[in-house]
């Protein structure tokens, strides 16, 4: 009997250690997603798809003469809307709605460019970064969403190893500390961390 209390209460501990944890976890998850680089000098700068307010960081950092030139990802066209464009509804696609704000502040369309072609994931835009630069060994100033930052870091390192890869948040969406009180933050943190999770796990789309 003694020993089963013994084993009950170790077990009750261990699970309140490991609450404690979560709890600071969950805490500090919004400084830890979106621990960015300092910006540097790069051969370019590239905008992930597919929130083309990302374009404005990166207009700011073409105008502070960090690269020479701004690629951006050309993400997948949802059966959704592409139904919707050909009943006449159209909306700009990302890389359409991003150059657009590109080049409103400054930006030459001769220094704007996409890579790849449709695509799902992160994943798809490192190996269609990897396509661009087979040979090289690029210094990439990659813009992003702040929840997003890490796991870009994460990915586009093991996509392109012999790159140096900068992840910087775009400085046009809020990201609270205080993330799980917020409507936009809360979802995008949970969905983040699984993504995350599925990634270390050996998932890729």
């Amino acid at each position: 009997m003694q020993c089963f209390k013994r084993c009950v209460l170790t077990l009750l501990a261990l699970g309140a250690l490991a609450a404690a944890a979560a709890a600071v976890a969950a805490y500090n998850a919004a400084g830890w997603l979106r621990a960015d680089d300092a910006p540097q000098r790069a051969d370019a700068i590239v905008v992930l798809g597919d929130e083309p307010t990302r374009a404005l960081t990166g207009a700011e950092l073409y105008g502070a003469r960090h690269a020479p030139r701004i690629l951006l990802s050309e993400p997948y066209r949802s059966p959704r809307r592409l139904l919707a464009e050909r009943e006449g509804v159209a909306q700009p696609w990302f890389e359409e709605a991003a150059r657009t704000l590109l080049m409103r502040k400054g930006v030459p369309d001769s220094a704007i460019e996409t890579f790849g072609r449709d695509m799902k994931s992160t994943a798809a835009e490192g190996r269609a970064l990897r396509a661009r630069f087979p040979d090289g060994t690029p210094t990439l100033l990659v813009v992003t969403s702040p929840y997003h930052v890490r796991r870009a870091r994460l990915i586009l390192a093991d996509a392109l190893p012999h790159a140096h890869v900068l992840v910087v948040a775009s400085r046009h969406e809020t990201f609270p500390e205080r993330w799980w009180a917020d409507r936009e933050a809360a979802p995008q943190v949970v969905l983040e961390c699984a993504k995350l999770a599925f990634y270390l796990l050996g998932g890729r789309f």
